[in-house]
């Protein structure tokens, strides 16, 4: 059953995430976190499939930073109706490297545009694409600068859930789930 998301659910979800974020900043001390959400427009955030999507990039996240060698200390996820999150604290100093290995994920595997993945510096500090000179997000439809399709409203919140739907049952089907 489908269930619309409204503006006090997606701040209280927007503040639950600082929190459990500065909460393993704090106990995991000069350490990189890392936050994966989803990236999916308009009104309702959670549905089989999104979370199925979601899996798949906690699978592919841990698979990426486990080949790089690197441990993760601990890992929390929160499931609400306003989305879903995995936090990660990661036994490295090296905020960049890490920022390098999700760009390339959410750059190459189908489902990685709709992937946020957000790292942190031992401050707490988010590393943004710019610093490490790594391209902005691409919109889901034409390929142009999401922010700025966003912000000029270029193209209809159904479009968008569309091709959101689009690239799953796409992943789905060449992947016989």
């Amino acid at each position: 059953m489908e269930r619309y998301v409204d503006l006090e659910e997606m701040l209280s979800f927007r503040e639950m995430k600082v929190r459990i974020q500065e909460e393993l900043r704090k106990k995991h001390k000069g350490m990189v976190t890392m936050a994966l959400a989803m990236n999916i427009p308009g009104p309702v955030k959670t549905s089989p499939d999104i979370l199925l999507a979601f899996e798949e990039g906690t699978k592919m996240l841990e698979q990426a930073v486990s080949e790089a060698g690197i441990r993760i200390k601990e890992r929390t996820g929160v499931s609400e109706n306003a989305g879903y999150m995995e936090f990660y604290a990661l036994d490295s100093l090296n905020p960049a490297a890490v920022k390098e290995l999700a760009v390339r994920l959410e750059e190459t595997h189908p489902l990685g545009r709709l992937w946020d993945i957000d790292v942190y510096d031992k401050e707490g500090v988010s590393i943004s694409r710019e610093s490490l000179l790594a391209p902005v997000r691409k919109c889901l439809i034409c390929g142009q600068d999401a922010k700025g399709c966003a912000r000029n409203r270029t193209h209809t919140v159904e479009e968008l859930i569309r091709e959101v739907e689009h690239k799953i049952n796409d992943w789905k089907m060449h992947h016989g789930v």
